[in-house]
């Protein structure tokens, strides 16, 4: 009924699962990152490196200057995937059609999150 989805839907989804790819591998319990399970935290030396890496890795994907603009702009967007809300949206979503129901990246946003803010200088307020 609904048809295939565009080619750019598929890329933009193609995208996303990638970047969630590198962000898991890095803070999450990955053999290549481990960041939640190693402790680190979020405001430590040892998360700007990875810090950088997803920044950079960002900045790629989306053809933007690795900057405080991008970091900014990241914040907004682990704000919102990092709402409760919308976390249980995507699991209902999953169950009713029937998908297998992912486990919970909250605290992968959550350590993204608060290592961004840590690691990224303040906008001045001045103009």
């Amino acid at each position: 009924m609904w048809g295939k989805p565009p080619l750019s839907g598929l890329l933009r989804h193609d995208r996303h699962e990638r970047l969630t790819a590198t962000l898991l591998a890095l803070v999450a319990n990955r053999p290549q990152g481990r960041a939640l399970d190693a402790g680190i935290a979020p405001a430590s030396a040892e998360a700007g490196p990875i810090v950088n890496a997803l920044t950079a890795r960002y900045a790629e994907t989306f053809g933007r200057a690795d900057d405080a603009d991008l970091r900014h702009w990241l914040l907004t967007r682990l704000e919102i995937v990092g709402e409760p809300r919308a976390e249980r949206y995507w699991h209902l979503l999953a169950v009713i059609n029937g998908w297998p129901v992912l486990p919970s990246l909250a605290p992968v946003f959550t350590w993204f999150a608060e290592a961004l803010r840590a690691h990224t200088p303040q906008q001045s307020r001045v103009q």
